[in-house]
């Protein structure tokens, strides 16, 4: 596209002067589109109308592909041009045209018209329960304890609770014993069975039903009668699997001890392996048991799964024990805070359906990251990075992470509870679905529940439990018109407006082409194709697009000239497809028109933007501005707002947004000095450069982290 300013420029000064009330236009017009897409993007959002998938949001290959159609819009202009086909390139721009406005005016028209406001959530009741909280259960059900001496004896009582029902589901008493009374329950949840550890006593329970399976002391008496541990530091925490118990002590190594049916309660130490030193037991957050073969352990700051083998091998130089195995791992300098294990919110079959044991591991950190790993236990491989579900600063910091089934289809929701709310993210599509507040508190966990009660209401609460010494849980009911739009909506009015809308600007382009009718139609166009391209990819491929796309504007200007023809062939059809920023009341389009070529011979004051369709009218009194020039930088706002998110999102939107405006006011300084300048490199190296400025100040290195592939 070009950027144009009419007049001679004998009095550089008193011109540049002249033509400023022009670029203020200009300026006003190119935020004004970027705005209007800010403003219509959640119709894309909630209709996941990306280009290419979300998939395909991350992926190279579309934008080469974006760039290869480029090229062939540009060679098929020129060749139809050569051989006098101008009706086809007209009408065919029309059409173009006309497409691109129903994708501003159908979406405008349904957030003006379309009320899809939610019914705040409350909560209705809050219990306090004086019990220690010990861990979560499935998607609906957790484990509580209580201490007490009987005859003398500290036992243990176990429960196994569902959030919204008093009565446990089981109860079971073990002892604790008066010698460890000072010690903490430490548990690690199985697939059908509980390790519970108190330093002197590893006891595991059926989930089923309660009942107590094994019991296995973690002491021993020396010779004078005192309790002393079998291990020199201590049993933090114990699994148990089907044919051993698993031990991390307090220096950070793993213990086997075989265990044997025929005598029961008895176990003999196998071998012994040294932890990553990044794992800090004492810090653990929590430790599930996944299989016989793999336990999950989270620390503060490193979360791993730590393959459980049978025997240990030699160990060469200064160490005292091999290493363990780590089949998979990651690092939190900010710190993990939460875990979950659940079926895959991105699977694309039932839970019932599933035949290969599939299983979701979703952390939260304190800065606001969310990370995934696939569990396949029946491949080679069974451990992978789930992209589709890991995000980077989804928010400030993260509480805790929840895989639920709120709609019981089979397919679960994530729930992400952050330092303000919670959100529901809905399904494969990770559309945001459901946003309730949150009771403050370092340690929460919110979760769906189906009560017996719920089930004859045809109704669903959603708990917030803030643990504590004890432990307080806040409830309410949550019902569909809480629930934010989903999906596409199509409304008949609003779309009938739209359609309306759109036909008469395009009537009226063609018959009155005048300024007015030229910006209308490219603020709208403008802004339609900017919000469709800048939620299809994330801002890397964007800024990797405006590089590509600034370096080919600058060759086809400069080096092939191909695109000077190519600007004079929609002029001399009548095809504005620009913003007009007049200097003077009385400037009509309509009058003189003139070609790229008669305007740079008569001026030398044509600025190239980009290689997309041209249209100069003659310029005596206006500027006239391509519409690529607006819709790049548009592209990278809008692209950041929708991937990056949140308030680091609409604060490095609004940097970018900035970087182009500096961008463009360094490109009109040059104008007003009558020197011809490439724009896109000014106006896009300005956006790219707000947008680095902004993910320093917010997020970092994050801000290029999208996890790209081909």
């Amino acid at each position: 596209m070009w950027l144009v300013f009419g007049g001679g420029m004998s009095d550089v000064g008193g011109d540049f002067r002249r033509q400023l009330p022009s670029m203020i236009g200009m300026a006003g017009m190119f935020v004004a589109t970027i705005f209007l897409a800010m403003f219509i993007r959640p119709w894309y959002d909630k209709a996941g109308l990306q280009a290419f998938g979300e998939a395909g949001a991350s992926q190279l290959r579309y934008i080469g592909l974006e760039l290869i159609m480029i090229f062939i819009f540009t060679a098929a202009i020129l060749m139809l041009a050569k051989y006098k086909k101008e009706w086809i390139i007209k009408y065919g721009i029309m059409g173009i045209l006309f497409i691109a406005l129903l994708y501003s005016s159908v979406p405008l028209a349904h957030q003006i018209m379309v009320d899809d406001s939610v019914t705040p959530f409350e909560y209705q009741s809050s219990n306090e329960t004086e019990a220690t909280y010990l861990t979560e259960i499935g998607m609906d059900q957790y484990l509580d304890s209580t201490r007490s001496n009987q005859s003398g004896a500290l036992m243990n009582t176990i429960r196994l609770m569902q959030w919204g029902v008093e009565e446990p589901i089981w109860t079971t008493e073990i002892p604790h014993g008066e010698a460890f009374e000072f010690s903490d329950l430490v548990v690690v949840p199985g697939q059908d069975s509980v390790t519970i550890n108190n330093a002197a006593l590893i006891q595991t329970l059926s989930l089923s039903d309660g009942t107590l399976e094994s019991t296995y002391e973690c002491f021993e008496y020396d010779d004078d009668g005192n309790v002393q541990s079998i291990l020199p530091t201590g049993c933090e925490l114990a699994a148990e699997t089907e044919d051993a118990v698993y031990i991390i002590d307090g220096a950070d190594r793993l213990h086997r001890y075989n265990t044997f049916d025929e005598y029961p309660n008895v176990m003999t130490k196998q071998a012994t392996w040294q932890l990553p030193s990044q794992m800090e037991i004492v810090d653990h957050i929590e430790v599930e048991l996944l299989g016989d073969e793999h336990l999950l352990v989270v620390t503060r700051d490193y979360a791993g799964v730590i393959l459980l083998e049978e025997t240990a091998g030699l160990v060469e130089g200064d160490d005292f024990y091999q290493p363990v195995t780590m089949l998979i791992e990651a690092n939190s300098t900010a710190g993990f805070t939460s875990l979950d294990v659940g079926y895959s919110n991105v699977a694309d079959v039932t839970m019932e359906n599933s035949t290969g044991g599939e299983q979701l591991i979703v952390l939260g950190t304190n800065d606001g990251d969310v990370l995934a790993w696939s569990y396949s236990p029946l491949q080679s491989e069974p451990f992978a990075v789930e992209s589709r579900v890991s995000i980077n600063n989804f928010a400030e910091s993260i509480r805790d992470v929840r895989l639920t089934d709120i709609d019981a289809t089979g397919y679960t929701e994530l729930l992400i509870t952050t330092d303000e709310d919670a959100r529901m993210l809905y399904g494969a599509s990770m559309t945001q679905r459901l946003i309730v507040d949150v009771p403050d508190g370092e340690d929460v966990v919110v979760a769906f529940g189906e009560t017996p009660q719920d089930v004859e209401d045809e109704t669903i609460h959603i708990y917030a439990t803030v643990i504590s010494s004890s432990y307080t849980t806040d409830s309410g009911v949550v019902d569909s018109s809480m629930f934010l739009v989903g999906g596409l909506v199509i409304e008949d009015i609003p779309t009938i407006i739209g359609i309306l809308f759109s036909v008469l600007l395009m009537i009226l382009l063609y018959v009155h082409s005048e300024w007015y009718v030229v910006n209308t139609v490219g603020i709208l166009v403008g802004s339609g194709v900017i919000v469709m391209l800048g939620v299809s990819f994330v801002p890397t491929l964007i800024m990797v697009f405006m590089i590509a796309a600034a370096i080919y504007d600058a060759w086809a200007v400069y080096k092939s000239k191909h695109m000077l023809d190519l600007a004079d062939t929609m002029m001399n059809l009548n095809l504005p497809i620009l913003l007009v920023a007049p200097q003077d009341s009385d400037y009509t389009m309509r009058t003189e028109r003139m070609t790229v070529h008669d305007a740079k011979d008569a001026d030398d004051n044509l600025v190239p933007q980009v290689a997309q369709e041209r249209v100069v009218a003659k310029s005596n009194d206006a500027m006239l501005m391509g519409l690529g020039d607006v819709i790049f930088p548009g592209m990278l706002v809008l692209s950041t707002i929708q991937y990056v998110g949140g308030d680091n999102g609409l604060l490095m939107a609004m940097t970018t947004l900035v970087g182009s405006l500096i961008g463009y006011s360094i490109l009109m300084y040059y104008v007003g000095k009558g020197q011809a300048q490439a724009g896109l490199p000014l106006l896009n190296g300005g956006a790219i450069l707000g947008y680095v400025v902004g993910g320093l100040l917010t997020i970092g290195m994050a801000m290029f982290q999208f996890n790209i592939s081909f």
